[in-house]
């Protein structure tokens, strides 16, 4: 006779974290949902599960307790509010696995306050999402988990079930958490290129739907500029992701490389448009908008240019121009995010499946992986360096004809001009 699956607490109902919460239900998971917006648990109970005022009313006889709250900020007295928190109210060698992305120290510092508190009895794991709320609903997720062996072994068929790539990172506690932020770095560099990219092709009054489609078949395509552009093009297709929501990964990446003392210039230059957006107020926008910073007198020329007939007029910018753009932003930030990888003790290889496979991946990412690995990161390594640096030269000159901002492209430009020095 096979055995009952376990019971459950899921913590944090929002778009990625009721996905989760609903997969597990359908797949035959009893699950008592938590979330401070009543409506996300009056729905969970219409599908058939259960819903707890208190995160400590939840987390009374169940064996797993899944955190999926946006930010350590929240987590915290999730678990640990004297009067309202789960800790207190877990049976003897239950399970935290913290979904959420928080940075790599609050693991530490969570595992370290249950020992304190005498509930080192309590496992926990380290098990970071990623892949949207569609994935999460069909069960498709990438799984970051670290750990303990016999703590990830509890608790694999919770995690095997909600995730198609389901990683163990080697590292200890909190490298599930590393492995994130580094994915992170390419997908929020990713997503910002692709505005910059999008928006200079529309201010040099290039067919937008053309440029998307054939930049999507060079070496500058990456899976962000695939999965972001036709929302520029397209509003009437909804909001894929708020802004605030990587935003939020942005900070955790730059505030842990600050700890570091590691520089991220790519990362940090995109941060400030994303910081930008937010202060403007479109934090709940779709984190393509942020293409309105490039120009803010013309905010929908990349929507109005889709179905534009050819230029009328000469234009200094070409196809080729863009796509050199985005292969040197690209491996600027290729060689920042690797060698921060390494600083953090994360196996390259295990992060090369992992990116190649995610919403971080670029074509030239697969294409300069290995040539990079063998020289430590250095844009050195990579074949035809000197012409996609004066291919970046150009394009930065006739950007400034066309009085257009290339925020990440200035900046991988230094990087270029630093390591070939």
């Amino acid at each position: 006779m096979a055995a009952s699956k376990p019971k459950l607490v899921f913590a944090g109902l929002g778009a990625m974290g009721y996905g989760m919460a609903s997969h597990l239900l359908r797949s035959g998971f009893s699950v008592i949902g938590f979330d401070v917006y009543q409506p996300a648990m009056d729905r969970l109970v219409a599908d058939g599960g259960v819903s707890a005022s208190t995160p400590r009313e939840a987390a009374r006889d169940v064996d797993f307790f899944i955190c999926m709250v946006a930010n350590s900020l929240q987590a915290t007295p999730l678990l640990f509010d004297p009067e309202t928190g789960a800790v207190d109210a877990l049976p003897r060698s239950a399970t935290i696995l913290m979904c959420s992305t928080v940075a790599p120290a609050y693991i530490v510092e969570v595992r370290q306050r249950l020992d304190e508190i005498g509930r080192s009895d309590i496992r926990l794991i380290d098990s970071p999402v990623s892949g949207g709320a569609v994935r999460a609903a069909d069960g498709t997720l990438s799984i970051f988990s670290s750990g303990e062996g016999e703590h990830l072994a509890k608790a694999h068929s919770i995690l095997e079930c909600m995730s198609s790539k389901l990683y163990r990172i080697p590292s200890g506690l909190g490298g599930g958490s590393k492995a994130k932020l580094i994915h992170q770095i390419f997908a929020g560099v990713n997503i910002a290129v692709a505005a910059e990219a999008m928006g200079l092709a529309a201010a040099a009054r290039l067919n937008t739907r053309e440029a998307f489609e054939t930049l999507m078949k060079s070496e500058g395509a990456s899976w962000m500029f695939g999965n972001r552009v036709p929302h520029m093009l397209d509003p009437s297709l909804g909001r894929y992701s708020a802004i605030t929501i990587i935003a939020k990964d942005v900070g955790i990446i730059t505030s842990t490389s600050r700890a570091f003392k590691f520089p991220l210039p790519l990362l940090s230059t995109a941060e400030q448009l994303y910081i930008t957006a937010i202060s403007a107020g479109w934090g709940q926008e779709d984190d393509c908008e942020i293409v309105r910073l490039y120009l803010p007198n013309r905010t929908d020329l990349v929507r109005q240019l889709a179905n534009a007939p050819a230029a009328t007029v000469s234009t200094p910018m070409s196809m080729e121009d863009i796509e050199c753009l985005m292969v040197a932003v690209h491996l600027a930030v290729m060689t920042e995010a690797m060698s921060f990888c390494e600083h953090l003790s994360i196996d390259t290889d295990l992060m090369f499946d992992i990116i190649s496979n995610a919403a971080g991946s670029s074509a030239i990412f697969v294409k300069t992986f290995k040539d990079m690995q063998k020289e430590n990161w250095s844009l050195r390594s990579v074949k035809g360096v000197e012409r996609i640096r004066e291919g970046l030269v150009l394009t930065t000159e006739r950007a400034f004809e066309l009085r257009y901002p290339l925020f990440l492209s200035s900046a991988a430009l230094q990087e270029f001009h630093r390591q070939l020095q």
